[in-house]
């Protein structure tokens, strides 16, 4: 079978969703099919092949609210790949992925995998500002643009009528897909108009991608917070959480973002240290979690099925999860991790896993 794969991000260093796209096409290779991915990028690295993948590149702005100059210039992407080769089938890996290939894409069965909320929310996050959304509404659009986007305060009344366009047509894509693949339960069932149509099938890992790379500079003991410096992934938290534990115990924080900045002098103000690697390879984070007190997983929105969570597990991580999404789809409390509603029963727990630490 001949797969085009159409895919916002992917590898290297591109995050758990490329991690997730590169591992279904080095799969389908492995197995005897013909792959190529087509994936966005704002700026091209002359990037043709990855692992014995095949690769196209195809320019596009930065997002912005509908995106149809972005949509455009993928389809022209698509086009080109198709020109190139007859394909059997079309595996959109994100929002923008599977609205220019519906375009372009009619007499090929498409399959689209949905990795978020990007069918029902335009941000993707579920999320007003800092707080979880209670549901969309006139309302709530105006108060949820001017949140996200401080630049859209002035036009957020106009706004909601563009925002219910783009989510009818995402929401259209789904619905003429062949088949709709959702990461977890939870993804599934916000998907409510298309339940009895979406195939969970969770991101998983193979043996292949658990190379442990050396540590170098870090202390012996420590306590890791892995993700997106950002509001959904609540790194805001993390200074709450380990409050209560042992001063010479430091925080190491592996990541990039909007936040950082402000989480640096936050940082300063606390008798602990705390240690900001930046972005950091898959291999280095997967030693990271291994040789961690503990792993910390603080999350502000509804995780999807979080590969911070999976990979951690898969090398043996102690984990101390907050309860939110699909995280209980992977970690069994008090069997494979930690559990908690809040900061402090993350932090409490935290001071159990480092009592025990002997």
């Amino acid at each position: 079978m001949k797969v085009l794969l159409s895919t916002d991000v992917f590898p290297p260093g591109s995050g758990g969703s490329g991690r997730s796209t590169a591992t279904l096409a080095t799969a389908l290779i492995r197995r005897g099919h013909r792959v190529r991915v087509v994936v966005a990028r704002t700026r091209c690295q002359g990037q043709q092949e990855w692992r014995g993948v095949p690769v196209s590149e195809v320019e596009v702005p930065q997002a912005t609210l509908g995106g149809r100059v972005r949509e455009r210039l993928l389809r022209k992407g698509l086009t080109k790949a198709m020109d190139e080769e007859s394909w059997d089938l079309v595996h959109a890996q994100h929002w923008l992925s599977a609205v220019a290939a519906s375009k372009i894409c009619s007499n090929l069965p498409m399959v689209v995998t949905v990795r978020d909320y990007w069918p029902i929310c335009i941000w993707s996050t579920m999320l007003s500002g800092n707080e979880r959304c209670p549901g969309c509404n006139y309302t709530r659009r105006v108060v949820c643009s001017a949140r996200q986007k401080r630049w859209l305060t002035p036009v957020a009344p106009v706004i909601p009528p563009l925002i219910g366009a783009e989510l009818s047509k995402r929401q259209k894509v789904l619905s003429q897909a062949s088949a709709v693949v959702a990461v977890s339960q939870h993804v599934a069932e916000k998907l409510s108009s298309e339940t009895e149509r979406v195939h969970v099938v969770p991101n998983f890992v193979t043996s292949e991608e658990f190379k442990l790379a050396p540590l170098v500079d870090l202390p012996d003991r420590y306590v890791l917070f892995v993700g997106k410096l950002e509001v959904n992934k609540a790194p805001d938290q993390l200074f709450s959480i380990v409050k209560g534990i042992e001063a010479d115990i430091p925080l190491v924080i592996a990541g990039s973002g909007s936040l950082e900045t402000e989480l640096r002098r936050q940082a300063a103000c606390l008798q602990r240290e705390v240690r900001f690697l930046g972005w950091v390879d898959e291999n280095i984070v997967l030693s990271l979690m291994r040789y961690a007190l503990a792993v910390v997983f603080p999350s502000r929105w509804e995780e999807p099925l979080s590969r911070v969570l999976i990979d951690g597990l898969a090398v043996g991580a102690v984990l101390i999860v907050q309860r939110t999404g699909g995280s209980e789809e992977i970690v069994v409390h008090e069997e494979s991790g930690l559990m908690g509603e809040s900061t402090e029963a993350m932090s409490q727990s935290l001071r159990r896993v480092l009592a025990d630490d002997v």
